[in-house]
């Protein structure tokens, strides 16, 4: 079983003001242009470096404490216990997710289930960030195999007026509701039936949540601490874009190296444009304005990213640790086909364009106790912080 525990949210009074990105999909040159533009943007928070540089770790998570107790005392207002509804919608397509509180508990024994390791620089920021706030300020993104009844008491909730409502800067509609108090019990329930959940998104904040809980001197789940904030969608509502890799300080004698060697594993072809792959085991390459299709010869059943780390990056440009490597950036799949050809343009940078990682894929690392590469997913429409704030001080 799995536990939702409901709770009582901080939310914004004027919604549209305060949500912001995910503190790791912003630059720091791009928080502070937003916050010039929104100075009640939550990036005052998740981002403080954008306010003030150069600050050691505890006057960083101080100053995004400060921050928050402005928002507390200025925007933000305590909703009634309960469970709540997150829902997005671009063009056509829905995502509907319960947003509660989970154990953690749950996390540490498995039945919130992982699929990549953290890092530990970035462990400690949000271990510091949760720990000074004193509050979980940016949802985990949870899914779950679809689930009947819980779609049925998400989707009626819609049907209210919503606490709030708004389009974002990439035409997402972002709305929330909450859920009825008669429905409070069959929810639990319902959480008593699913035998575990994924974490598709955010393992450093889940595992920082995880530290800080241990801080308070033991798992009583009448401390709040012990729980974390999520959104829990079913798993065939989420979309996944691919995750892309791009090399740099490369010769053009390495890549010529690469398409020779390729050429008894992979069908190599060049051709006039980027390739953005739609099948598993076919990726792209671009280099100064050359572009490449490389297909796999034979089928295999490991994720496109994995099999581009041994069969590619590792061989021929001696990555061994992707985590690590200074030559390895990771692009987004949200970018535009215009925005990735001008990363090939730049001389010695080499793109490689990947196919997506898909749900099942990823459920099944996960079952398997397996570990993903990092960046092997995008989710894409980016859930906000600031919505929906934990507070557990």
């Amino acid at each position: 079983m799995v536990v939702f525990k409901p709770f009582s949210p901080y939310m914004p009074i004027h919604a549209e003001n305060v949500a912001a990105d995910p503190y790791d999909v912003v630059s720091v040159e791009e928080a502070k242009e937003i916050i010039a533009k929104q100075p009640n943007s939550f990036l005052r928070v998740d981002k403080p470096e954008a306010l003030q540089a150069e600050l050691s770790l505890e006057d960083w998570g101080q100053r995004a404490r400060q921050e928050l107790e402005r928002l507390y005392a200025d925007e933000l207002t305590v909703r009634p216990s309960g469970f709540y509804v997150y829902r997005l919608t671009r063009n056509e397509r829905q995502q509907t997710g319960l947003v509660s509180t989970f154990s953690v508990a749950d996390y540490e024994t498995g039945r919130i289930k992982i699929h990549e390791h953290t890092r530990e620089k970035k462990e400690r920021e949000r271990v510091e960030h949760v720990q000074a706030t004193g509050a979980h300020t940016g949802p985990i993104l949870l899914s779950h195999p679809p689930h009947a009844s819980l779609k049925q008491i998400l989707n009626s909730a819609t049907e209210e007026e919503p606490l709030f409502s708004f389009m974002d800067e990439r035409g997402v509609l972002h709305e929330g509701f909450m859920i009825p108090s008669r429905e409070l019990a069959r929810v639990m329930m319902i959480g008593a039936t699913i035998p575990s959940i994924y974490i598709a998104d955010g393992h450093h904040r889940a595992k920082a949540a995880a530290v800080v809980s241990g801080m308070g001197g033991g798992h009583s789940q009448k401390n709040e601490r012990t729980h974390f904030l999520g959104v829990l969608f079913p798993s065939d509502e989420l979309t996944i874009l691919p995750y892309h890799r791009l090399l740099t300080k490369i010769v053009p004698e390495e890549v010529e190296h690469m398409l020779e060697g390729l050429s008894f594993s992979y069908e190599v072809t060049e051709v006039d444009e980027l390739v953005l792959p739609e099948n598993h085991g076919v990726f792209g390459a671009a280099y100064r304005g050359n572009y490449y299709r490389l297909s796999k010869r034979k089928n295999e059943t490991d994720l496109d990213v994995t099999i581009l780390q041994r069969d590619l990056l590792a061989p021929y440009f001696n990555v061994e640790d992707i985590r690590t490597d200074a030559r390895v950036d990771f692009v987004g799949g949200n970018r535009s086909i215009e925005e990735l050809q001008q990363l090939a343009q730049v001389p010695d940078q080499l793109l490689f364009t990947c196919h997506e990682t898909t749900m099942p894929q990823l459920m099944r690392v996960a079952d398997s106790g397996g570990q993903m590469p990092p960046k092997s997913t995008w989710f894409e429409p980016k859930l906000k912080s600031g919505l929906f704030i934990h507070r557990f001080d």
